[in-house]
């Protein structure tokens, strides 16, 4: 395995319960984009090493995960504070690609139906949904940004085809 593509997702926290288990604080994903079994690597001393997993869950608040090494807190304990990593087969759409929703901004944004809804000005939300805040004429429009709604971006002319969901652009326009 070539450990130069493997992806930082986070820190290990302290020890949960009496089995090993670890919690985990996701930095760069969401529980929701991982496999929930396999392997994640963990730095040692510069070294990236691998640990088996059986188990990677929401517990309240916290993500927990728990690797097939440790059965104790205090066996598990050696691992806290350490930078934790995922293999790309990891993530759960297998891919690496990704785009920041920032890179939107100054796009005019064009819907299938309704013709031109004006340019992006900024991105509202939370980063597993965001939305893009769009100047139409003297009023804010916000469309959710979703893989499935964007029908095509042209880098040439700065523009983004989307397919709103019926009556959101109504709304605005009422």
């Amino acid at each position: 395995m070539d450990l130069e593509s493997l992806h930082r997702i986070g820190k290990l926290g302290k020890p949960w319960g009496h089995k090993g288990e670890l919690t985990v604080h996701l930095e760069d994903c969401d529980l929701d984009d991982l496999v929930h079994a396999g392997s994640l690597f963990v730095d040692i001393e510069g070294q990236k090493v691998p640990f088996f997993f059986t188990a990677l869950y929401d517990k309240g608040r916290d993500v927990l995960v728990k690797f097939d090494d440790f059965s104790d807190p205090q066996s598990a304990g050696i691992l806290v504070g350490r930078d934790l990593y995922a293999p790309p087969g990891l993530l759960a759409d297998g891919s690496d690609e990704s785009w920041d929703p920032e890179e939107f901004i100054g796009m005019i944004v064009r819907d299938e139906e309704h013709g031109d809804l004006g340019e992006v000005t900024g991105i509202e939300g939370t980063a597993k949904n965001p939305v893009l805040v769009i100047l139409h004429g003297e009023e804010e429009v916000m469309v959710p940004l979703a893989e499935e709604m964007i029908l095509g971006i042209d880098p040439e002319t700065n523009t983004m085809l989307v397919r709103t969901p019926p009556g959101l652009v109504d709304l605005y326009r009422g």
